[in-house]
């Protein structure tokens, strides 16, 4: 066991603290386990442990806070992960400044724990029984021909060391293209590191990305580095990149140009050789025109553009998502789920999922816990209805303004806002099937003669678009 690298948790909660023992020590670490700080303390000062990573919670330590700081001071260049109930970005912050390297907010899954470990650790030394080269593969779900793209595509770009950027709706999958990428590409053996962007407190991110050095700012006691160097000769995973300040896009076109930036404090230039992916949900042009990001950052990242078509517009995916979803939980809750009924399943193919693939997901989850088939089909029936009255009643308004100074009542622009709708309907029907008419007369509870008039009557054509 000499040979394994060493965790020491510090945590008042016996239940935590076995979590953190059962899944590191079946990772392939020595754990020890301390429920005082002076326990921990004493075992340091007499050199009976070694850890390699502390992880502990500085607000529960038998009913005391512990100060990250003391910590530090005790362990010094041992990496410190902060484990905590509290989202407070004050809190977090604190953590960072005073030498934490990570945080994880409880609770928090194996997996997640598992990867910030090795993220402090860095490759060389994680046990070789869990080396990044055995980790299980990201699975690329699809029936759909567009998706099927995707996958060509990111099999081709993850030969080639470029930037690429990832672009689509909240909930689509970005960050599993990014892994896909990574797993395929001849940096598997080497760190992936994600960053969301979006969850770091403004005031944190470039040293959270670029590191800094000790007495850079107030409770910066050692010299620590960022996320960069935690992934170089490997990935980087941006996700969120429209969230950065200008002086962050700055400091990131420079990595991207010639793999250097400095530490916070310091004027010696850092090199790194980080293959870097970055994702958005939002439109990085509006952003440009609106003086909200660099166009040099984006001609930089965007070598290649990977994008991830919402689910509503691939619905022949959802059956494949639903058996991949349905398999893993069933098996993760060791619970006996059945096949999925056919009138949730045509549920699941009507509704316009807003949240994407993370939304299906959740909702395949509580049908294996729960496994109350017709509660989710109802819920989602009363979210469609309601999506379709708010729009009638909104197009309708439209419609009654445009019309204003002329004899158009409300009943009429009611009339117009139902054809809009009903035209909007077919289309994207049309449009999701590939406009096989038959199909999308069955999906849209239709004969195909009324589809075919009702094409007419709306003029649809190939090539429109909702």
């Amino acid at each position: 066991m000499a040979d394994l690298p060493e965790i020491l948790c510090l945590d008042d909660h016996e239940d935590f603290l076995a979590y953190v023992a059962r899944h590191l020590s079946a990772a392939g670490y020595e754990v020890v386990t301390c429920a005082h700080w002076k326990e921990a303390a004493d075992l340091l000062k007499r050199k009976r442990i070694h850890p390699d990573v502390v992880l502990v919670d500085p607000l529960t330590a038998n009913g005391s806070p512990v100060s990250i700081e003391e910590v530090s001071q005790a362990v010094g260049q041992i990496p410190i992960i902060a484990v905590s109930a509290s989202r407070d970005p004050q809190v977090i912050a604190a953590a960072i400044r005073q030498g934490a390297r990570d945080y994880l907010t409880k609770p928090f899954s194996a997996e997640e724990l598992r990867r910030a470990v090795e993220l402090v650790l860095g490759s060389d030394m994680r046990p070789k029984s869990r080396s990044e080269g055995t980790r299980a593969k990201v699975e690329f779900i699809y029936r759909s021909p567009v998706r099927a793209e995707v996958e060509r595509t990111a099999l081709r770009v993850a030969k080639v060391h470029v930037p690429v950027l990832v672009t689509g709706e909240t909930g689509v999958g970005k960050d599993v293209v990014a892994r896909f990428i990574h797993q395929n590409s001849p940096l598997a053996d080497r760190p992936f590191v994600k960053v969301n962007c979006a969850a770091m407190p403004t005031e944190l991110v470039e040293s959270e990305l670029f590191g800094y050095r000790k007495g850079a700012f107030t409770g910066a006691y050692i010299d620590r580095p960022g996320k960069f160097e935690f992934a170089n000769e490997g990935t980087i995973f941006l996700d969120e990149i429209a969230e950065f300040t200008p002086s962050v896009q700055a400091k990131l076109l420079q990595v991207l140009q010639d793999g250097q930036f400095s530490r916070l404090g310091s004027n010696e230039e850092v090199q790194v050789n980080v293959r870097v992916v970055a994702a958005t949900n939002r439109h990085l042009e509006t952003a440009i025109r609106e003086g909200r990001f660099r166009e040099d950052l984006y001609y930089r990242l965007n070598v290649v553009n990977i994008n991830i078509s919402p689910l509503r517009h691939r619905p022949e995916d959802i059956p494949a998502f639903c058996e991949y979803f349905l398999k893993n939980f069933s098996q993760q809750y060791g619970l006996e789920a059945p096949q999925i009924p056919d009138s949730l399943m045509e549920t699941f193919l009507a509704y316009d999922w807003p949240g994407n693939v993370r939304e299906l997901e959740n909702l395949v989850k509580r049908y294996v816990v729960l496994q109350e088939p017709l509660a989710i089909e109802q819920e989602l029936k009363h979210r469609m209805a309601a999506g379709r009255a708010a729009e009638i009643e909104s197009l309708a308004e439209a419609a009654a303004s445009q019309e204003s100074g002329t004899d158009l009542d409300l009943k009429e622009a009611a009339r117009r806002a139902v054809e809009q709708v009903e035209r909007r309907v077919i289309l994207r029907t049309l449009l999701n099937t590939g406009w096989n008419k038959s199909q999308a007369a069955r999906e849209l509870g239709v004969s195909y003669k009324t589809l075919l008039n009702k094409i007419e009557q709306y003029q649809i054509r190939p090539g429109d678009r909702t």
